[in-house]
């Protein structure tokens, strides 16, 4: 079935649905593919599962070996990354569109008939060690791993690169039964977008996935924790701190003025946080909020990057500036923040990676896809006082606060 001459939802008989945006005047393709086996099914014990079997499925599938299946999908000119979220793993690529329908049938063999042996396996796990060591040198991917994984509760917060420990005794045997219990057509989602044929895409999708099997994975319960404090010892001389409280989630009525009151703290260089905490003050090299979707809720998640005779002030004026934000915003900063919206509305409209990715996320989350217009309009429609009222209902309150430095900082 389809919404409009522009937009395909077809649901699969083995539970997976196929969504389609087309694109005019673009030649090339994305796809998304949405796969319940993100970090949070990760065993407790064997965290950085789910990476270790997202980099696994690509050596080998099907009637191609691993050299040869590599060849084909670069044959293609294909630009694929895998992402390893919280509740899903993500399949994305993006190619010329007539090469879009071979990308799929290939993609089918890496998801239902992948290899898995033990050499590749040993390599996969191993690429998944050195990422994660390769964090040792990037404090700030490091404080804002440590500050998601104290905020949330598990199994959300599972790491998804993992735990040295966790990897270096994970088996082979383990990661199939990894595979076998969560690469499932149930709750899966295939979002296309660009330069499609509606039809064409319809035939390939079916015959590639339609005997595609699998059970359903368990749902996952949300709970909040109280907000607590971390702290890593690093005599260095920087100090990172990450900061972490609730908002609201993706089908949430207040969604889009939750976006422009973070417009407002953190959208440029006229922003409040850019201004007061560094142009003003001169308390920090980097200070930035951002809006995160996490399941059913939302967080704020914010950085600042310090020394170690600033770090605490640099933090109280932080928290100060998030608070001051339910006192009221003047008429300029929210129309800084709602054309920062709409210029990233624009480069989503115009990239077929954008618009994939926001097929999948929007029939996930809502069971439909939203048009540009909508958006537009959503944003266009978020006024002053819609912005005060959510920053006096959403106060940055219980926050978590992570930080990594010669001493543990205090929340203000």
């Amino acid at each position: 079935m389809a919404n409009n001459n522009n937009v395909l939802i077809e649901p699969l008989a083995n539970g997976m649905t196929l969504v389609g945006v087309k694109m005019a005047e673009v030649s090339s393709a994305a796809f998304s593919l949405m796969v319940r086996c993100g970090a949070a099914y990760d065993p407790p014990d064997r965290l950085g599962a789910a990476t270790v079997l997202a980099e696994l499925v690509f050596k080998g599938a099907g009637e191609f070996d691993n050299r040869t299946l590599s060849d084909r999908l670069d044959s293609l000119g294909l630009q694929r990354q895998e992402n390893i979220g919280t509740s899903h793993t993500i399949f994305s690529g993006a190619l010329l569109g007539d090469n879009l329908y071979e990308a799929l049938g290939l993609y089918a063999d890496v998801l239902q008939r992948p290899h898995l042996n033990e050499t590749d396996f040993h390599t996969s796990r191993a690429l998944a060690l050195q990422s994660l060591a390769s964090m040792e040198d990037d404090p700030r991917q490091k404080i804002g791993l440590l500050t998601h994984t104290a905020y949330l509760p598990a199994p959300w917060s599972h790491p998804s690169p993992g735990m040295f420990e966790h990897l270096q005794t994970l088996s082979l045997d383990e990661t199939r039964k990894q595979f076998q219990q969560f690469f499932s057509p149930r709750s899966a989602i295939l979002a296309v977008a660009g330069k499609v044929d509606f039809d064409q895409l319809r035939r390939t999708v079916q015959n590639a996935f339609g005997d595609w099997t699998g059970s359903e994975a368990p749902s996952l319960n949300f709970a909040e924790v109280p907000a607590k404090s971390v702290h890593q010892t690093n005599q260095g001389a920087q100090v990172h701190i990450g900061l972490m409280y609730p908002s609201v989630g993706y089908n949430d009525v207040s969604f889009f003025s939750g976006l422009a009151a973070v417009g407002v703290l953190s959208g440029g260089m006229g922003s409040r946080l850019f201004t007061e905490v560094r142009e003003k003050r001169g308390l920090c090299y980097s200070v930035s909020v951002g809006h995160q979707v996490i399941g059913p809720t939302g967080a704020v998640q914010g950085y600042v990057g310090s020394s170690p005779d600033k770090a605490q002030e640099a933090l109280d004026v932080t928290v100060g500036e998030l608070r001051s934000l339910a006192d009221g915003i003047a008429p300029e900063e929210l129309e800084r923040a709602k054309v920062g919206l709409r210029a990233s509305l624009i480069m989503q409209g115009e990239a077929t990676t954008a618009r994939a990715a926001a097929a999948a996320r929007d029939y996930y989350h809502l069971g439909r896809v939203r048009s540009l217009d909508e958006f537009e309009a959503a944003i266009n429609a978020i006024s002053l006082d819609d912005v005060v009222a959510f920053a006096q209902e959403h106060r940055p309150e219980p926050m978590t606060v992570a930080t990594i430095g010669p001493k543990q900082l205090q929340i203000p």
